[in-house]
């Protein structure tokens, strides 16, 4: 544990073996089922097997429907179950009757259902028999195989985000504390996945600066062999070679960055506020998250190493915002972006990135002041 001048602490972790653990031992699986196979009890669970639905689990069954999504949303708040039931229903033998009378096969409903901790059966999503699926626990495994038998031991997982269908976290193993210009970084991955099909699965190098506890997300050609949707055939021979390769060029790319990054500190820049609004509009942020970033970047700039205004700033005030999320998906979107922002390109000297920052500064420059005004006031 890292306690820095501002009393954040850096570190929260868990072992790695233990995550491995944690993900074997879930009780989880698949089924394929047919339309007559999804009918709804009055209290929506399944006829068959009685399993309740996660709420991401309805909606895609809600989807299979032609009911609007605001119906079934006022249906569930209003404790109008029996009726919700019975519509749905109704839509599941409609569209059974209409493969029968089309002479098309029947619909083959790829259903995933995991266990709560009481041991109670949920239905978490429904796909069609496309759906690709790489779990939690065969990915998180591909990337502890690409790790030495010492770093495997030694590997640790910070900022978990696990609900039993979405994963996100950062991984770091010994060889990963770095010492750049008087500042503590770590570098490492960042993995993200999707047991539901909510969120890509990837696995990207990740820099972590210690003094504010943020991070930024590293985006390489390796990484983006891993980058996929769970859609049609994955070959696992092949996810597992490209995972290898990631992992095994992590540091050396995170280092890459983290020189670029660190380089941004002479990029001095004019008008902040200016500069990340219009970056916001380009990235198409919401009001708030460029609000939060404007934030961010005034608490950079009071702390004891950084004050005067640059590319580094800006780009630690947006990872500083996304710490403020509640959503780990959030934070790691942002995260993201940071890492698109540290330079035009993976391998880009200092002259590409401070040319690249002045055409930001000039696109900035021709906001008009109705927009600053809608920000600033």
């Amino acid at each position: 544990m890292i306690s820095t001048y501002d009393n954040v602490k850096f570190g929260e972790s868990r072992p790695l073996t233990d995550l491995l653990d944690q993900l074997e031992s879930e009780r989880k699986h698949d089924e394929i089922r047919s339309y007559s196979g999804l009918k709804l009890d009055d209290e929506c669970r399944l006829v068959d097997g009685g399993a309740t639905f996660t709420k991401r689990g309805f909606a895609s069954l809600c989807r299979l429907t032609s009911m609007p999504p605001a119906m079934v949303d006022w249906l569930s708040r209003n404790d109008y179950k029996p009726e919700l039931a019975r519509f749905i229903n109704s839509e599941l033998v409609g569209l059974e009757f209409s493969d029968d009378q089309n002479n098309r096969p029947r619909k083959r409903v790829f259903t995933r259902f995991r266990e709560d901790a009481k041991g109670n059966q949920l239905c978490r999503a429904l796909f069609s028999d496309r759906y690709a699926a790489v779990d939690a626990n065969v990915l998180v495994a591909m990337v502890a195989d690409a790790l030495t038998a010492s770093e495997r031991a030694e590997a640790r997982v910070h900022r978990l985000s696990y609900d039993g269908d979405e994963l996100l976290c950062n991984l770091v193993w010994p060889g990963c504390d770095r010492q750049v210009g008087g500042e503590s970084y770590q570098v490492g991955i960042a993995i993200q996945t999707s047991e539901i099909g909510t969120l890509r699965m990837q696995v990207q190098p990740w820099i972590g600066r210690l003094v504010c506890a943020n991070g930024l997300i590293v985006c390489t050609p390796t990484a983006q062999a891993v980058s996929k949707r769970h859609i049609g055939r994955i070959d696992q021979s092949q996810l597992a070679a490209d995972i290898r390769a990631m992992v095994g060029s992590a540091l050396a790319q995170s280092d890459r960055a983290l020189m670029q990054f660190v380089a941004g500190r002479k990029v001095e820049l004019a008008d902040a506020d200016r500069i990340i609004i219009q970056l916001g509009r380009e990235h198409r942020l919401t009001f708030e998250q460029v609000m939060g970033w404007m934030r961010g970047h005034e608490a950079t700039l009071a702390e004891p190493n950084v004050g005067e205004v640059s590319a580094f700033s800006v780009i630690n005030g947006l990872t500083r915002s996304a710490q403020d999320s509640e959503l780990a998906t959030e934070r790691t979107q942002l995260e993201a972006l940071a890492g698109r922002l540290v330079a035009p390109r993976f391998d880009a000297l200092y002259g590409e990135i401070e040319a690249e920052w002045r055409r930001i500064e000039t696109r900035a420059s021709m906001l008009s002041d109705e927009v600053l005004e809608s920000y600033l006031s």
